[in-house]
């Protein structure tokens, strides 16, 4: 009886952290004008999908009885939904974009960035192939698309500026899509994915955990959060820049002679990221200054915490 009812605490907990990870999918739901029914198949499809690819057993094939028996949805369902594969969603792909990779290869280090990973001002065309150049930078790629279709395209998306004196200068980092765009939806079907799937492989592997690292207070005033968000961009692009050389360095495209193995896919993220009261909110208690610091370093659930301090 013990065991039973630390598991259904564990599903308590579990459900809780549920329904706040679901808050914003379900409000970005509404927005978008995606009803409750509608979302309720996508979430039945994918229930079966996921039962069918990841809990599958290795000595017999996976019955329509085992997928209702894993899920909770009736046989009948689910043979209709397998036989109607074809209604499943797909997510625009992002990562495999042209100006990411334009990008990530400028910010990557010589000869189209310095070695601390700042991105040089590029001429746009040289006959001297030793001089660093935007038509090299597009062709070491290895893409059969004309240089300056990219360069018009990066143009258009603002990550570019062509000077007058034919020099083009990298003015944005990331490539971040327009709010009207598919592309910018498909980073909700990627990133938040990824952190997910990274916080339950620490919880599920907790002897080899993988970067979970988050700062927060809780106590900052807003009057302070515009130079925070501006200070936190100028750190946070210094280190992306250091793990876009390292993750670089690895890339069989570029480097054949990188480690081998199975093509695997890496990334690394960071994020920001304030939750500010409306105005008719109650203001904050303010803390005694001898209460002890104001907040805490957190780390992945098998780490320790440690506070933080000024």
């Amino acid at each position: 009886m013990k065991s039973q009812g630390n598991s259904n605490d564990i599903k308590t907990h579990f459900a809780g952290s549920l329904r706040r990870v679901l808050r914003p999918i379900v409000r970005q739901s509404i927005r978008f004008g995606i009803s409750y029914a509608a979302f309720a198949r996508l979430l039945k499809r994918l229930y079966v999908e996921v039962a069918d690819e990841d809990f599958g057993l290795p000595f017999k094939r996976q019955t329509d009885s085992r997928v209702a028996l894993l899920t909770g949805i009736t046989r009948k369902e689910i043979a209709s939904l397998r036989a109607r594969p074809g209604e499943a969603v797909a997510l625009p792909e992002v990562e495999d974009s042209l100006a990411t990779y334009t990008i990530g290869r400028w910010l990557a280090g010589p000869p189209y960035a310095a070695a601390t990973g700042e991105p040089l001002r590029l001429i746009y065309e040289s006959d001297d192939p030793s001089i660093p150049s935007f038509s090299g930078l597009v062709r070491s790629l290895a893409v059969d698309i004309p240089v300056r279709a990219v360069l018009d395209e990066l143009i258009r998306l603002g990550s570019v500026a062509l000077h007058g004196d034919g020099e083009v200068e990298l003015v944005r980092e990331a490539h971040i899509p327009s709010a009207d765009s598919e592309a910018v939806l498909g980073v909700l079907g990627t990133d938040p994915a990824e952190l997910y799937v990274t916080i339950a492989h620490n919880i599920d592997d907790p002897a080899n955990p993988w970067l979970q690292r988050k700062i927060a207070y809780d106590n900052i005033g807003s009057d302070g959060l515009e130079t925070l968000r501006a200070e936190s961009r100028k750190e946070s692009e210094a280190f992306v820049r250091r793990i876009n050389r390292l993750l670089s360095s690895h890339d069989r495209d570029r480097h054949p002679e990188s480690p081998g193995g199975r093509r695997s896919r890496v990334s690394v993220g960071i994020y920001y990221f304030e939750d500010v009261p409306p105005d008719d909110a109650p203001p904050a208690r303010k803390r005694a200054r001898s209460g002890g610091p104001p907040g805490r370093i957190q780390r992945h659930p098998q780490g320790t915490s440690k506070k933080g301090s000024r």
